[in-house]
């Protein structure tokens, strides 16, 4: 289905000309002074204040699910594991088949959200890393300034920022060890639960902005008793098979798992979805369901060199650029908005979120801030293509699951892989090769001389590449 809705405008140009075409000169100058002064600090003014003719900002619920991969919910293919939430979800709002997220593993990814900012220029490149507060204003931050009460929960990992520096005036920062080890081992349910308070005491004169951080389905895979023995029984009565295709059983010396089976990984799956479940719920039950933006999106690819889950057709997890580390599921819905059941195959990525947020939000965009996102907000309500063509990922690191330092571009469908200390490229043809099986590197030498020219100017325009030289990772360690 085609996206359809067209966005509507507050602006009256027709009543605008008329104004202009009759003031007197002097007036007709006072006006426009009066319409720039007042442009230059609206968003210094509360939203509540704003505009009181307008309809009220939407509030924002963006969950965030760790190493959900591509193919891990029902809703984009998965015979195994089960989702009927977020099945749901995405029958009722917008489903991405092309949603990037900006590294290969979650702190930079975390921080990319949060700064509209690549991790090469923010500087968190790997998992723990921080950022610098001094150095940006974040969402969280922009938000909590414009009106919105800011909730965080759950799993952070952004180093030694807090989310108090980020904006986050309300906080329910839970570890795994947070949670009851037998009834929930990964704190789902306690941070589903804090969510649910905060929705309960909400001013609803001021919009909200909760973004809700789960550790699932992050290893070790662990949920309650009840749920694991129901997927051991699924898995007995009928076995999954692989989705194919052959010839990606291993990525240097791991084996890239074939098959969703594990039970603990898909009672994970379900844990989260009920979760997820609840709080739209709480949120249809309050009446704030029409007026709310929900987000649900993972901070990297599933993790498939383990017994974790497989990302097949798409190849590799986490840890790699290959398209199972770096594609994951989005799915957006905005009631009056975004037209329901529709999927988008237009690729986005991490550090949209933050313009397409204020977009919505009737805020005034902050370009030397989210640096690198564009406003997807055209693409969402109209259906309108970005004009933007390429994506950027710089991984310098070497990775538990045999990565090792890497960085990748992605041009229109063509995506050339570098690996970082070698002239050794990889380029692939995603438009007919999505699981990345043929390297046509070699058929097409010009085409790999000039996306490695492009590559190397993208990356020049940051502090120098500095890329891990020991790799402390050892197989089976």
């Amino acid at each position: 289905m085609q996206m359809s809705i067209a966005m509507q405008s507050n602006q009256a140009p027709g009543n605008r000309a008329m104004i202009q075409h009759h003031a007197p000169t002097v007036m007709r100058w006072l006006l426009v002074l009066m319409l720039v002064t007042a442009g230059c600090f609206s968003s210094l003014i509360p939203l509540s204040a704003q505009s009181p003719g307008k309809s009220s900002p939407p509030n924002i619920l963006f969950f965030l699910a760790d190493d959900l991969g591509w193919r891990d919910l029902g809703c984009y293919g998965s015979r195994f594991y089960e989702s009927p939430t977020l099945d749901q979800l995405a029958a009722s709002g917008l489903r991405f088949t092309q949603a990037y997220t900006a590294a290969t593993v979650c702190s930079p990814t975390r921080a990319s959200i949060l700064t509209g900012q690549t991790p090469a220029r923010h500087g968190c490149t790997n998992y723990g890393g921080s950022i610098d507060p001094s150095k940006h204003i974040s969402l969280g931050k922009t938000l909590q300034r414009s009106g919105y009460q800011t909730f965080f929960a759950g799993k952070w990992h952004i180093g030694n920022t807090t989310p108090q520096q980020e904006g986050f005036t309300e906080i329910a920062e839970k570890s795994t060890r947070s949670g009851d080890p037998k009834t929930d081992p990964k704190s789902t349910r306690s941070i589903t639960q804090s969510t649910l308070e905060f929705l309960n005491q909400i001013d609803p004169d001021q919009p909200f902005f909760a973004y809700v951080n789960y550790h699932a389905v992050h290893t070790p895979l662990r949920e309650r008793a009840d749920l694991v023995a129901k997927y051991h029984a699924k898995r007995t009565a009928n076995p999954p098979t692989s989705f194919g295709p052959s010839g990606l059983e291993t990525e240097r010396d791991r084996a890239n798992k074939q098959i969703q089976d594990d039970p603990a990984f898909a009672a994970m799956v379900e844990g989260l979805d009920t979760s997820v479940a609840k709080i739209l719920e709480s949120l249809a039950k309050a009446g704030l369901k029409e007026n709310t933006i929900v987000i649900f999106y993972s901070d990297n690819g599933g993790l498939s060199t383990k017994p974790c889950t497989s990302n097949l057709p798409l190849r590799a997890g986490k840890g790699w650029v290959y398209e199972g580390g770096i594609r994951v599921p989005l799915i957006i819905r905005w009631p009056g908005h975004i037209t329901p059941g529709t999927t988008c195959e237009t690729p986005v990525t991490s550090m949209d979120f933050y313009p397409t947020l204020l977009q919505a939000a009737g805020l005034q965009l902050l370009p030397k801030e989210h640096q690198d996102g564009i406003s997807l907000l055209p693409l969402i309500t109209e259906g309108t293509r970005p004009a933007r063509t390429t994506f950027y990922w710089h991984y310098p690191h070497y990775h538990g699951a045999g990565c090792i330092p890497v960085g990748a571009m992605r041009e229109g469908s063509h995506k050339l892989i570098q690996w970082y200390g070698s002239k050794r490229y990889e380029l692939y043809d995603l438009s007919t090769d999505p699981s990345e099986l043929t390297d046509i590197s070699e058929s097409h030498p010009e085409l790999v001389r000039r996306l490695a020219d492009k590559f190397k100017r993208w990356q020049n325009s940051f502090p120098k590449i500095k890329y891990d030289s020991v790799n402390k990772f050892k197989k089976n360690k």
